[in-house]
């Protein structure tokens, strides 16, 4: 691609040219979708996802640089949107579906991409579990790990279902908070896979 007819645009697009801005969108739009979608997987995501980088490109049109990179930067951009959405998703996701997600990576063959998840959740995991007072991780393993049910729990450890059910719930919530900020293993995953931009 031309330098110069990147620069020229640039050039324009700092001055708010839409023309300038939509003759960008062209240029770098299908490439950045692929990019994205690489790694979401969803096209409705990825559409979001790149009309979000050009409209932050818009906005800061005016302290844009005519010697570097527009295709890195507008890279750059996406791929945080990504962690982003990314961040938001593990912390709203439920601590079960961690689980499941662990099993199903266990019996499939997975990608490198999927291993090194799995690899970073079960460091997570452990230093997580290490927080939890003795009686909740006995529970918590009893049942979720050994698949115990919560009446089969109850009789081994001599003590009331209900009972159960509390130190599991306490130590559910507890793994989830903690685990909630492990979302930088999204960022050691697309560094390790692709380096930082």
């Amino acid at each position: 691609m031309d330098h110069n007819i990147v620069r020229s645009y640039i050039k324009e697009l700092r001055k708010g040219s839409h023309q300038a801005f939509n003759a960008i969108y062209v240029m770098y739009a299908s490439k950045l979708y692929g990019f994205v979608f690489m790694h979401t997987k969803s096209r409705e995501l990825s559409n979001d996802i790149v009309q979000d980088t050009f409209l932050q490109l818009w906005s800061m049109r005016e302290q844009l640089s005519m010697e570097g990179s527009l295709q890195s930067l507008l890279l750059k951009i996406s791929y945080y949107k990504i962690v982003n959405v990314f961040r938001s998703q593990i912390n709203k996701i439920e601590f079960e579906d961690y689980i499941d997600f662990a099993d199903s990576l266990q019996s499939e063959d997975t990608s490198v991409e999927k291993n090194l998840y799995y690899d970073e959740f079960l460091k997570a995991l452990k230093l997580s579990k290490t927080l939890l007072p003795h009686r909740q991780l006995e529970i918590f393993e009893m049942s979720r790990e050994n698949g115990l049910s919560i009446e089969e729990i109850a009789k081994t450890l001599k003590i009331n279902e209900q009972t159960v059910k509390n130190q599991l719930t306490s130590a559910t919530k507890t793994l989830k908070k903690e685990l909630a900020k492990y979302h930088i293993m999204v960022l050691v995953i697309f560094n390790i896979v692709y380096g930082p931009f």
